[in-house]
């Protein structure tokens, strides 16, 4: 009998360690870390386009950028990936931005400590709200010499539109125009409305589980913002619809699968995006997001402003951003509601998102810049 059990489990553990082989080969032979041309009907590149992985130093480090547009003669996007440590690119498609390439040189930038530009977990852990702002110029300035533009939009997204509005703030000569995509505007307050939101809907669906559990975590003080926490409350959105998306989705197919399959990134860099996620919620820049109200910090800026917003995002709570936006002094400015959408309006409405962003930013802006 002992020899039957031996044999069963040398079996078992043989199969466990050949799947696991076989999905590390799969990743290595998927993770080549080269990306695609743009390509015209007859499958040649486009002439003029640019899609390249560039790795250069900014703020004192290596780090990964990936630029991509139909023609390098277009305005430059630099777009700024919320988490913080959630690099865009892989669900790009899913969040509308390809689309964009069309009219823009996007630059997906992965912010230090984050995917490409991940190297320890503490550099992760050590980010702060300042250096990214620093970096981030220094991004913008890097694109303005590379392609002879005196200024450039910036996009942020979620985390992102943070240091977004800091970074207009400090560097307005920068820039054509800001786009806030599910704008922050003060997180612990947002925190406060996600948890008071969760409670009422959590009791009138008869989910008592959920319920008690929501009822262990108290938001009395800015150190009550735990990362357990976040991730409650980001499932708990999530399953109401004012998560990630307003529909019910699949994290895998949205999320994970596109990272895992990614042809740009290499294994090491897709190590890098695990492990920014792990650690930078738990940096300095990550304190400093929770206790900043952004409505008293930066009332006015001087470069025109764009809102973006699902109006059932409570995630980064969608009244508040417009009540930002109203208290918000701009030499122009204009806010779009999206109404079947929650936190990725990009996503869930891409042809009405490209719309506005067509139709405004790349006119309006562009003309009142002049």
């Amino acid at each position: 009998m002992r020899k039957v059990l031996f044999k069963v489990g040398l079996i078992i553990f043989g199969s466990f360690i050949g799947l696991v082989l076989i999905v590390f080969l799969t990743l290595w032979i998927l993770s080549r870390g080269s990306i695609a041309p743009f390509i015209d009907e007859n499958g040649n590149a486009v002439n003029g386009s640019i899609s390249e992985i560039v790795r250069t130093e900014i703020g004192g480090i290596e780090q990964g950028i990936i630029i991509r547009g139909r023609s390098v003669e277009n305005p430059v996007l630099l777009f700024l990936h919320g988490g913080p440590g959630t690099p865009a690119f892989t669900v790009s498609d899913a969040l509308s931005l390809r689309h964009t390439e069309d009219y823009f040189v996007v630059a997906y930038w992965e912010q230090r400590g984050s995917g490409m530009s991940y190297h320890s977990a503490e550099t992760s852990r050590s980010i702060t709200v300042e250096q990214l702002v620093s970096d981030t110029a220094e991004v913008a300035n890097y694109l303005r010499e590379r392609f002879g533009q005196d200024r450039i939009y910036l996009m942020g997204h979620s985390w992102g539109s943070f240091p977004g509005m800091q970074t207009i703030a400090a560097y307005p000569e920068l820039f054509l125009a800001y786009l806030g995509v599910a704008q922050v505007a003060y997180k612990f307050e947002s925190e406060i409305l996600a948890h008071t939101h969760m409670a009422a809907r959590l009791a009138e669906n008869g989910d008592r589980q959920n319920l008690q559990r929501l009822s262990e975590y108290t938001l009395n003080t800015y150190d009550d913002i735990t990362t357990n926490r976040l991730m409650f409350r980001s499932s708990v959105l999530n399953s109401l619809g004012n998560g990630v998306i307003h529909e019910p989705f699949s994290m895998f197919r949205v999320l994970l699968w596109p990272f895992l399959t990614a042809r740009e990134y290499t294994l090491s860099d897709k190590f890098g995006f695990a492990m920014g996620n792990l650690h930078a919620l738990a940096s300095p820049a990550q304190v400093t997001l929770v206790r900043t109200n952004l409505m008293e910090e930066i009332v006015a800026v001087d470069v025109p402003v764009f809102f973006f917003h699902g109006v059932h995002d409570k995630q980064v709570n969608y009244e508040l951003a417009r009540q930002y936006f109203d208290i918000l002094q701009a030499p122009s400015k204009q806010f779009f509601s999206f109404e079947n959408s929650a936190h990725s309006p990009a996503m869930e409405e891409p042809d009405m998102f490209l719309e506005f962003v067509i139709r405004y930013i790349l006119g309006f802006a562009s003309a009142a810049n002049k």
